[in-house]
Protein backbone atom coordinates (compact mmCIF):
# COMPACT_ATOMS: atom_id res chain seq x y z
CA UNK A 1 0.00 0.00 0.00
CA UNK A 2 1.24 3.47 -0.85
CA UNK A 3 2.49 5.53 2.04
CA UNK A 4 0.12 8.35 3.08
CA UNK A 5 1.47 11.82 2.36
CA UNK A 6 2.32 14.18 5.17
CA UNK A 7 0.21 17.32 5.07
CA UNK A 8 -1.07 20.10 7.27
CA UNK A 9 -4.73 21.07 6.89
CA UNK A 10 -5.93 23.43 9.57
CA UNK A 11 -9.59 24.01 8.68
CA UNK A 12 -12.51 22.10 7.19
CA UNK A 13 -12.57 24.50 4.22
CA UNK A 14 -8.92 23.77 3.53
CA UNK A 15 -9.65 20.06 3.78
CA UNK A 16 -12.49 20.34 1.26
CA UNK A 17 -10.23 22.29 -1.12
CA UNK A 18 -7.49 19.71 -0.72
CA UNK A 19 -9.80 16.84 -1.60
CA UNK A 20 -11.30 18.89 -4.45
CA UNK A 21 -7.82 19.02 -6.00
CA UNK A 22 -7.94 15.24 -6.18
CA UNK A 23 -11.15 15.34 -8.22
CA UNK A 24 -9.73 16.94 -11.38
CA UNK A 25 -10.47 14.84 -14.47
CA UNK A 26 -12.58 12.58 -12.30
CA UNK A 27 -15.03 12.01 -15.15
CA UNK A 28 -12.28 10.18 -17.06
CA UNK A 29 -10.04 8.63 -14.42
CA UNK A 30 -10.75 6.64 -11.29
CA UNK A 31 -9.15 7.73 -8.01
CA UNK A 32 -5.69 6.29 -7.50
CA UNK A 33 -4.60 4.59 -4.30
CA UNK A 34 -2.42 7.60 -3.49
CA UNK A 35 -5.39 9.95 -3.90
CA UNK A 36 -7.57 7.77 -1.68
CA UNK A 37 -4.86 7.66 0.99
CA UNK A 38 -4.44 11.43 0.85
CA UNK A 39 -8.20 12.07 1.08
CA UNK A 40 -8.44 9.63 3.99
CA UNK A 41 -5.64 11.44 5.81
CA UNK A 42 -7.39 14.78 5.35
CA UNK A 43 -10.68 13.41 6.66
CA UNK A 44 -9.08 11.68 9.64
CA UNK A 45 -7.23 14.85 10.60
CA UNK A 46 -10.37 16.99 10.46
CA UNK A 47 -12.47 14.42 12.34
CA UNK A 48 -9.85 14.22 15.08
CA UNK A 49 -9.73 18.01 15.44
CA UNK A 50 -13.52 18.18 15.67
CA UNK A 51 -13.75 15.41 18.26
CA UNK A 52 -11.17 17.15 20.44
CA UNK A 53 -12.62 20.63 20.00
CA UNK A 54 -14.30 22.53 22.82
CA UNK A 55 -17.10 24.85 21.77
CA UNK A 56 -17.12 28.16 23.64
CA UNK A 57 -20.45 29.61 24.80
CA UNK A 58 -20.72 33.19 26.03
CA UNK A 59 -17.82 35.36 27.18
CA UNK A 60 -15.06 34.71 29.74
CA UNK A 61 -16.82 37.13 32.09
CA UNK A 62 -19.91 34.90 32.01
CA UNK A 63 -18.07 31.58 32.38
CA UNK A 64 -18.68 30.94 36.08
CA UNK A 65 -22.25 32.20 35.85
CA UNK A 66 -22.95 29.83 32.95
CA UNK A 67 -21.37 26.86 34.72
CA UNK A 68 -23.40 27.55 37.87
CA UNK A 69 -26.59 27.97 35.88
CA UNK A 70 -26.20 24.79 33.82
CA UNK A 71 -25.28 22.73 36.86
CA UNK A 72 -28.35 24.06 38.70
CA UNK A 73 -30.49 23.37 35.63
CA UNK A 74 -29.22 19.77 35.52
CA UNK A 75 -29.97 19.45 39.22
CA UNK A 76 -33.50 20.89 39.22
CA UNK A 77 -34.96 21.32 35.76
CA UNK A 78 -33.54 18.77 33.31
CA UNK A 79 -36.11 16.34 31.88
CA UNK A 80 -35.10 12.77 31.14
CA UNK A 81 -36.82 9.46 30.43
CA UNK A 82 -35.78 5.81 30.17
CA UNK A 83 -31.96 5.60 30.12
CA UNK A 84 -31.52 9.36 29.97
CA UNK A 85 -30.41 9.45 33.60
CA UNK A 86 -26.99 8.18 32.53
CA UNK A 87 -26.61 11.10 30.15
CA UNK A 88 -27.44 13.55 32.93
CA UNK A 89 -24.84 11.99 35.22
CA UNK A 90 -22.21 12.08 32.46
CA UNK A 91 -23.02 15.70 31.68
CA UNK A 92 -22.77 16.83 35.30
CA UNK A 93 -19.51 14.94 35.75
CA UNK A 94 -18.01 16.70 32.72
CA UNK A 95 -19.29 20.15 33.76
CA UNK A 96 -17.96 19.84 37.30
CA UNK A 97 -14.52 18.89 36.01
CA UNK A 98 -14.50 21.70 33.43
CA UNK A 99 -15.50 24.26 36.06
CA UNK A 100 -12.76 22.98 38.38
CA UNK A 101 -10.17 23.32 35.59
CA UNK A 102 -11.44 26.70 34.36
CA UNK A 103 -8.66 29.28 34.00
CA UNK A 104 -8.93 33.05 33.97
CA UNK A 105 -9.90 34.35 30.56
CA UNK A 106 -11.54 31.11 29.45
CA UNK A 107 -15.18 30.74 28.39
CA UNK A 108 -17.78 28.18 29.37
CA UNK A 109 -17.08 25.43 26.86
CA UNK A 110 -18.06 21.83 26.17
CA UNK A 111 -17.39 19.13 23.59
CA UNK A 112 -19.77 18.50 20.72
CA UNK A 113 -21.83 15.71 22.28
CA UNK A 114 -22.25 17.72 25.48
CA UNK A 115 -23.24 20.74 23.39
CA UNK A 116 -25.98 18.73 21.66
CA UNK A 117 -27.21 17.40 24.99
CA UNK A 118 -27.13 20.85 26.60
CA UNK A 119 -29.27 22.41 23.89
CA UNK A 120 -31.65 19.46 23.88
CA UNK A 121 -32.03 19.70 27.67
CA UNK A 122 -32.53 23.47 27.62
CA UNK A 123 -35.25 23.22 25.00
CA UNK A 124 -37.01 20.43 26.93
CA UNK A 125 -37.08 21.58 30.57
CA UNK A 126 -39.03 19.60 33.13
CA UNK A 127 -40.51 20.17 36.55
CA UNK A 128 -43.22 19.17 38.98
CA UNK A 129 -45.77 21.58 40.37
CA UNK A 130 -45.88 25.30 41.03
CA UNK A 131 -42.69 25.57 43.06
CA UNK A 132 -40.44 24.24 40.30
CA UNK A 133 -42.13 26.61 37.83
CA UNK A 134 -41.37 29.55 40.12
CA UNK A 135 -37.75 28.42 40.47
CA UNK A 136 -37.35 28.37 36.70
CA UNK A 137 -38.99 31.76 36.41
CA UNK A 138 -36.44 33.16 38.86
CA UNK A 139 -33.59 32.24 36.52
CA UNK A 140 -35.46 32.95 33.29
CA UNK A 141 -33.13 35.76 32.17
CA UNK A 142 -29.99 33.65 32.40
CA UNK A 143 -31.89 30.68 30.99
CA UNK A 144 -32.83 32.65 27.90
CA UNK A 145 -29.29 33.92 27.39
CA UNK A 146 -27.64 30.51 27.73
CA UNK A 147 -30.26 29.01 25.41
CA UNK A 148 -29.65 31.70 22.79
CA UNK A 149 -25.85 31.51 23.02
CA UNK A 150 -25.72 27.71 22.95
CA UNK A 151 -28.12 27.62 20.01
CA UNK A 152 -25.87 29.86 17.91
CA UNK A 153 -22.78 27.82 18.77
CA UNK A 154 -24.58 24.55 18.01
CA UNK A 155 -25.74 25.84 14.64
CA UNK A 156 -22.14 26.62 13.66
CA UNK A 157 -20.92 23.29 15.06
CA UNK A 158 -23.48 21.34 13.04
CA UNK A 159 -22.38 23.10 9.86
CA UNK A 160 -18.78 22.17 10.64
CA UNK A 161 -19.80 18.56 11.30
CA UNK A 162 -21.77 18.46 8.04
CA UNK A 163 -18.63 19.46 6.15
CA UNK A 164 -16.63 16.73 7.88
CA UNK A 165 -19.34 14.21 7.00
CA UNK A 166 -19.01 15.35 3.40
CA UNK A 167 -15.26 14.70 3.54
CA UNK A 168 -16.08 11.18 4.74
CA UNK A 169 -18.58 10.73 1.89
CA UNK A 170 -15.87 11.80 -0.55
CA UNK A 171 -13.48 9.18 0.81
CA UNK A 172 -16.17 6.49 0.61
CA UNK A 173 -16.96 7.44 -2.99
CA UNK A 174 -13.29 7.37 -3.96
CA UNK A 175 -12.90 3.92 -2.39
CA UNK A 176 -15.78 2.78 -4.62
CA UNK A 177 -14.06 4.13 -7.72
CA UNK A 178 -15.56 7.55 -8.38
CA UNK A 179 -15.37 11.18 -7.31
CA UNK A 180 -18.15 12.83 -5.31
CA UNK A 181 -19.01 16.33 -6.50
CA UNK A 182 -19.78 19.07 -3.98
CA UNK A 183 -23.42 19.48 -5.01
CA UNK A 184 -24.01 15.79 -4.29
CA UNK A 185 -22.93 16.09 -0.67
CA UNK A 186 -24.52 19.25 0.66
CA UNK A 187 -28.04 20.28 1.58
CA UNK A 188 -29.95 22.30 -0.94
CA UNK A 189 -31.06 25.81 0.00
CA UNK A 190 -34.08 25.71 2.30
CA UNK A 191 -33.39 22.21 3.59
CA UNK A 192 -32.63 21.64 7.26
CA UNK A 193 -30.71 18.74 8.83
CA UNK A 194 -32.72 16.39 11.02
CA UNK A 195 -31.69 16.59 14.68
CA UNK A 196 -31.45 13.35 16.56
CA UNK A 197 -30.76 13.64 20.27
CA UNK A 198 -27.46 12.02 21.29
CA UNK A 199 -27.80 8.43 22.38
CA UNK A 200 -26.82 7.25 25.83
CA UNK A 201 -23.74 5.60 24.35
CA UNK A 202 -22.73 8.89 22.72
CA UNK A 203 -23.12 10.78 25.96
CA UNK A 204 -21.09 8.27 27.94
CA UNK A 205 -18.14 8.43 25.56
CA UNK A 206 -15.10 10.18 26.95
CA UNK A 207 -14.00 13.01 24.69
Amino acid sequence: MAKEKEMEVKTVDEAAEKIAELQKDGSINKPTEAEINEATTVFNEQAKQFNEKRFEIGTPEKANEYFDFVLEFMDKHVYWTKQGWMGVLRMVEELEQLKKDLKEGECFSVGYQALEFLFYALTNPGGNGLQSAKELEAIAETYGKVLEDSGKVLEAARKELKEIQFLQDQVTAMQQGFYLEREDGVLQEGEEPQFTAPSTDDLLKKE
